[in-house]
């Protein structure tokens, strides 16, 4: 392959990731800017517009949404995240996980999207457009055998 066309195509490929990144800021800041994209001025220190607590109604996204937002995530991170990333992120976002185990909440919905997410054992989950055909042969094994898969790191956690 010539080398200017070489380096023209991994141009390309990083321009396409930069691109999935800033689409992913976007995305989440449409999600969480409000109506509109209202801008919202800061009060004056000690003063809070939130409403009481028993008045304010939390929403939880549904898995198809969970699932859409996850895909922002590991397409702006570009490399594949554990379940614990994945939940970090969404939380740093301000999404509300309806869970007492969320990464195993968050890792059922990406494992019920097989067409969607493969799952790298011990490194995490990637879109499947992204994954190499190694990658997609570990996650069919993995997949054979049943069960959700574990990361890695939370498995040590618990042992």
């Amino acid at each position: 392959m010539d080398r200017a066309y070489a380096n023209a195509l991994k141009r390309k490929e990083e321009i396409e990731a930069e691109l999935a990144r800033i689409d992913s800021f976007l995305d989440l800041y449409r999600h969480f800017a409000g109506p509109e994209g209202e801008q919202v001025e800061p009060l004056p220190d000690g003063i809070s517009n939130e409403e009481p607590a028993q008045s304010r109604v939390t929403r939880f996204p549904k898995p198809s949404e969970i699932a859409d937002m996850a895909e922002r995530v590991i397409r702006g991170a570009d490399h594949p995240l554990t379940r614990a990333d994945i939940v970090s992120r969404l939380e740093s976002a301000g999404v509300s996980l309806n869970s007492d185990d969320k990464p195993r909440y968050v890792g059922t919905i990406l494992w019920r999207e097989k067409a969607r997410f493969t799952n790298i054992p011990g490194q995490g989950y990637v879109m499947a457009d992204m994954a190499t055909p190694e990658q997609h042969a570990m996650d069919l094994i993995e997949r054979g055998s049943g069960k959700e898969p574990e990361d890695e790191k939370e498995k040590s956690a618990f042992e």
